[in-house]
């Protein structure tokens, strides 16, 4: 199978049938689709109850939170890539993913183009949308998991979502794939997902990204970074490759100074 979807939801009715709409609706059927509830007491069991057919796998418990959801979801995967489209995101279109995997694919990771919204209100582009990163652009922000399909291998590889965080563990797993291993990547220049604001990471993950910077990051890699954290991310992914390399090698430089 190709794709797995994984759909973690918690007293969110209201989202999660946006995203079951979403899903229903698209034209690429060679995926699975696997839904992970937190106990939910709003009428949301009941709404998976009525769709159970749609799913290979779904479960309706008490959890210990959003990560410990989607490691629900992972250990049950199947698919080749994996999706997390949680309860009030959806995909951009109903084609998106039959235009996506008409096509063969070899990389790591596919990601491309995240609206920032409602799946029925107005949408803004979101980050991440340029086709070579490199750890500054990890630094700084990080890959949306709803626009982003994930080989399930790399989970083997890596292990699963670190669930002593609370808001940026994904996050974090993308940097210890894309910075400290080679992990490959293919940018699709398609808009894939909506993501509904207000979620965790909104309220949370700033914070919490900061603290674990300071885990991932060695102090001359951030230091060398040509751009304050008041810039835009517009004005941001505008830097010239050069620049970019220049940081690359002035950190490394400086790592290997602050050893000696």
């Amino acid at each position: 199978m190709k794709l797995s979807i994984i759909t973690i939801n918690y007293n969110n009715r209201d989202g999660l049938q946006k995203t079951i709409d979403s899903i229903v609706s698209q034209s690429f059927k060679d995926f699975e689709w696997i839904v992970i509830d937190g106990g939910s007491t709003d009428g949301s069991r009941e709404l998976i109850e009525q769709h159970a057919e749609r799913f290979s796998y779904w479960v309706s418990e008490p959890d210990k939170g959003v990560y410990n959801a989607m490691n629900k979801g992972i250990v049950q995967a199947k698919g080749e890539y994996i999706n997390f489209m949680n309860s009030g995101d959806g995909f951009a279109s109903s084609t998106i993913l039959e235009e996506i995997f008409s096509a063969s694919h070899t990389a790591d990771v596919l990601y491309g183009y995240m609206m920032r919204g409602g799946l029925d209100g107005e949408v803004n582009n979101l980050s991440m949308m340029k086709p070579n990163l490199t750890w500054i652009d990890f630094y700084q922000d990080g890959l949306p998991h709803q626009a982003t399909f994930i080989k399930r291998s790399l989970f083997n590889q890596f292990g699963l979502y670190d669930e002593n965080l609370k808001a940026v563990s994904d996050w974090k797993f993308f940097v210890n794939a894309f910075v400290y291993h080679k992990t490959t990547s293919e940018f699709i220049p398609k808009k894939i997902a909506v993501y509904a604001e207000g979620g965790i990471s909104d309220v949370m993950g700033l914070e919490e990204r900061k603290r674990v910077a300071k885990e991932l990051f060695p102090r001359a890699m951030v230091e060398a970074i040509p751009v304050t954290e008041s810039y835009s991310r517009i004005h941001r992914h505008k830097l010239t490759s050069k620049m970019y390399s220049f940081a690359d090698k002035l950190a490394k430089r400086m790592e290997r100074r602050s050893k000696k």
